[in-house]
């Protein structure tokens, strides 16, 4: 489904939470170690040849894993006494500890080292950027509860905290109606829910949103930011552009409850589907939400390349949890190894095959 409840960015947000809980107290590679390493080891020991130090790469675990004889390497697998690394984060030693004082990098905090240990004594599991780890669901502590109420109410006990007391029979109404369709309920909808505040009529109200234009609309507004939606250019004079036939049909998509895997294959290639429908070309009007620049003394190719330019970097963002655009420049730190082969590769060919393309607004092409 694509979004029954909740915006992407939620669904997404609880798919990491899950994640981070598959393996209960055990330390995990992408939520706990990568963002110590990335942060603190990466500038010096990272996939940027020219500040590396001491030909060591960190963010590969075979350089990581290396063995430098007699069972000594920066990372060893259930061996603290001789994972250099480890060495390094707890000597007292200003000439030897990492990161070095004066690197500008935060000291490992107590909590980070005990975190490395634990991961380092466990096997040193390695994992990837948590965007391309797959969400795999576990059974939950409170079966019988929703599983986001199990997470707040870890959190909230990690913190010496606990649950708010349960609101008011109104005030549960209108945060639902806030939170699915950005509107208050009706005055009749409320006197309703409270002469009988019950699962069931609660679950109507749940119903009767969902089969709501409204609720198709707030959940397509959080779509249409992700996709850079507006309607007009952007640029000098801002001319008011006709791409809101690709918003209705995000909108139309909710309402149907389109597959999320369909809703993206539309939008990615509608127009190279066999036979496809004009709403399927229309859905690839994603990739030209861009700004467009319509200033007579602008030089055309250079604003194709940057609207080529900004497709990508909206992809990387929205379907990949990936920022691209320091790699138009710069090595990037989390040194995804498709990335030149993937990304650049299909940024380079996205020019070429439209090199000899008349520029033209993005109200025409629609």
């Amino acid at each position: 489904m694509i979004l029954r409840v909740v915006p992407i960015w939620i669904l997404i947000f609880a798919f990491l939470i899950l994640k981070a809980n598959l393996v209960g107290d055990e330390v995990n590679f992408s939520r706990d170690i990568l963002p110590i390493l990335s942060d603190r080891c990466f500038h010096c020991h990272g996939p940027d040849e020219t500040h590396r130090e001491a030909d060591l790469r960190l963010d590969i675990e075979a350089d990581a894993k290396l063995d430098w004889g007699d069972g000594k390497g920066p990372i060893r697998p259930h061996d603290l006494l001789n994972s250099e690394i480890w060495q390094r984060i707890i000597t007292d030693d200003p000439d030897l500890v990492m990161p070095p004082p004066d690197s500008h990098r935060k000291p490992i905090s107590d909590a980070e080292r005990s975190k490395i240990r634990l991961w380092i004594k466990a096997g040193a599991k390695w994992g990837k950027h948590w965007s391309f780890e797959p969400p795999i669901q576990v059974p939950l502590k409170e079966p019988s509860a929703n599983p986001i109420d199990v997470f707040v109410r870890q959190k909230l006990s990690e913190n010496n905290l606990s649950l708010s007391p349960p609101a008011e029979t109104s005030k549960r109404l209108r945060r639902l109606y806030f939170a699915l369709t950005g509107l208050s309920p009706s005055q009749s909808a409320i006197q309703s829910f409270e002469k009988n505040p019950t699962a069931e009529v609660w679950e109507q109200n749940i119903d009767r949103i969902f089969q709501s234009d409204r609720y198709a609309e707030r959940m397509a507004m959080w779509w249409l930011d992700a996709a850079r939606y507006s309607d007009s250019d952007g640029y000098q004079q801002d001319q008011t552009r006709e791409n809101w036939p690709w918003r209705d049909w995000v909108i139309s998509s909710f309402r149907k409850n389109l597959p999320f895997d369909e809703f993206t294959r539309q939008q990615f290639a509608g127009d190279l589907l066999p036979d496809a429908t004009p709403e399927q070309i229309l859905a690839t009007c994603f990739h030209r939400n861009h700004m467009t620049n319509g200033e007579g003394g602008r030089d055309p190719e250079e604003s194709r390349i940057d609207y080529v330019i900004d497709r990508v970097n909206t992809t990387g963002t929205v379907w990949m949890g990936l920022t691209l655009g320091c790699t138009q420049c710069h090595s990037h730190t989390s040194s995804i190894r498709f990335r030149n082969k993937i990304i650049i590769r299909w940024l380079r060919s996205s020019i070429a095959s439209t090199k000899t393309e008349k520029l033209v607004s993005t109200r025409n092409r629609i």
